[in-house]
């Protein structure tokens, strides 16, 4: 890949780029061969990867990838602590046997273990450290999973019933209402809503936002959207599927610390070559250019980022749709934990009581040992406040939340963890966010309108886990919108190699 290197490092007008790339090629990037198609991919993520690889394995050899962080794999962090390994980003892979999932790739890497994600013994205990009886939770989680399957929202979509249940959490609020006043009775009804307002919390800490913010089309929509009862992980790691998707990928081809300024993606016939600038100073010139940028950094980027400007549909788009921050907490201990942790704790909170003045601290939705490990728990954190919970400092986190661990056991020598892990995903400059999901003023109409290639060559391309429907915010959907553009830079010059051979 030819590239120039400048002295200072700027951000690159497109004057400048037309000047020094003036008169390059003047011939057209179709009448090239496929080893002579320069393409730029921009993130070195899942999608990124899975593009990279696609295009690789079908003689796209000019293929490049710009990460800009010190590693390459996106929102996919695996870390050995203690003694598991703990994902601070995806976690579990969809069970589906299609061509070109994760699953598939899964599956096909020998001697990589993988488990099939077991229901958890979950002990549900009020604010006091009573634990409920196990039948109530067993009903209620029946009754949660229908309200989940939309059923009512369907009959409400026909008969015309939206206009006040346009978010997931007024739906979910409403429906519980009706269920909780129309199934139990007196104290049972209480306890019914707390238990409600736990799995609802626990739906929230997918997306790492209220539910407030999501639009109600994200459950009805949207496959998989709610529960991930059909998955498995891998316990060595999800980063294992890397290996797979750089296997064909030289030094040269897949760099790191390369952070873009300016992606120049249509200049016109004879003044020059589409490139990307990095903040380096290093120039790649490009024929196509996959841009697989996380949807929080577009938020704030899009508007300068690239030359000529993106159309304003498109950066409606990609400002309408919503990017939240999950929160992933671990705790590692000195000894065996298994002697005061045997099964998951599940909190019940009301609106006063016990840890009324640490509000935070209600937003934990269970604590739970890791599958087979011994000295590490993890600690999921639903309902709101992400932000505030993510920022706090480690010593405060710990503290609260082990005064929380000894009063659901009624043990008061639980001991305080030797270290934490935790994610920062809204504070990490490339990602500003962990997960796209519909916001309530997006429809799937801003996916496909962010998913749409742009310039009559299909000079940009778009690929990651907010440009598809099918998958959306998931690592299948990363992995399969990487292969989708890869494919479209494919069939583009099979169909111009078609053409040349009819007319010999």
């Amino acid at each position: 890949m030819r590239y120039i290197r400048c002295a200072h490092r700027k951000l690159y007008n497109t004057n400048l780029v037309n000047s020094t790339f003036k008169s390059t090629y003047l011939s057209c990037s179709s009448d090239k061969p496929k080893n002579e198609v320069a393409v730029v991919v921009v993130g070195g993520g899942l999608a990124g990867l899975s593009a990279a690889n696609h295009l690789i394995k079908n003689g796209f050899n000019r293929t490049i990838v710009l990460e800009a962080t010190d590693r390459y794999g996106g929102r996919i962090i695996s870390k050995q602590f203690g003694d598991a390994y703990c994902e601070l980003g995806a976690k579990l892979v969809p069970i589906n046997a299609k061509k070109d999932t994760v699953y598939n790739i899964v599956q096909n890497m020998r001697g990589l273990p993988k488990k099939v994600m077991q229901t958890k013994d979950k002990i549900y205990v009020n604010a006091s450290g009573e634990r409920m009886d196990r039948n109530l939770p067993e009903l209620i989680d029946i009754l949660y999973k229908r309200l989940c399957s939309h059923i009512q929202l369907d009959e409400k979509y026909k008969a015309g019933e939206m206009d006040d249940l346009n978010n997931v959490h007024t739906y979910f609020q409403a429906e519980k209402s009706k269920l909780v006043n129309s199934v139990f009775k007196g104290e049972d009804q209480k306890t019914a809503n707390e238990i409600f307002n736990s799995l609802i919390k626990e739906f929230s800490s997918l997306f790492g936002c209220s539910l407030q913010y999501v639009n109600i089309e994200h459950i009805t929509k949207l496959q998989n959207a709610v529960n991930n009862a059909n998955a498995i992980y891998v316990p060595t790691g999800l980063d294992n599927i890397l290996s797979i998707l750089t296997k064909n990928l030289g030094k040269q081809q897949l760099m790191i610390g390369k952070p873009v300024g300016e992606i120049n993606w249509y200049i016109p016939s004879k003044s020059g070559e589409k490139c990307v600038a990095c903040l380096d100073g290093d120039v790649y010139l490009a024929d196509h250019i996959i841009c697989t940028v996380p949807l929080g950094v577009l938020k704030i980027f899009s508007e300068n980022m690239f030359r000529p400007a993106l159309p304003q549909s498109k950066i409606n788009s990609i400002k309408k749709l919503g990017f939240g921050s999950p929160v992933k907490i671990y705790f590692e201990y000195e000894a065996n934990i298994e002697n005061w942790l045997r099964s998951s704790l599940r909190p019940l909170w009301t609106t006063d009581g016990l840890y009324s003045e640490i509000a935070w601290t209600k937003q934990v939705v269970e604590i739970s040992k890791m599958p087979k490990s011994n000295r590490v728990v993890e600690i999921v954190i639903g309902g709101d406040w992400y932000d505030k919970i993510e920022k706090l400092p480690d010593l405060e986190l710990l503290t609260e939340i082990t005064k929380l661990m000894r009063t659901l056991l009624k043990n008061e020598n639980i001991p305080y963890p030797s270290s934490v892990l935790r994610s920062n995903w809204s504070t990490l400059a490339c990602y500003l966010g962990g997960r796209p999901y519909f916001s309530t003023g997006s429809t799937i109409s801003d996916v496909l309108t962010l998913a749409e290639p742009l310039g009559p060559t299909k000079s940009l391309l778009f690929a990651g886990d907010a440009t598809i429907v099918d998958g959306f915010g998931t690592v299948d959907g990363a992995h399969r919108s990487g292969i989708r553009e890869a494919q479209r830079i494919i069939d583009h010059y099979n169909s111009q190699e078609a053409v040349k051979a009819n007319s010999q």
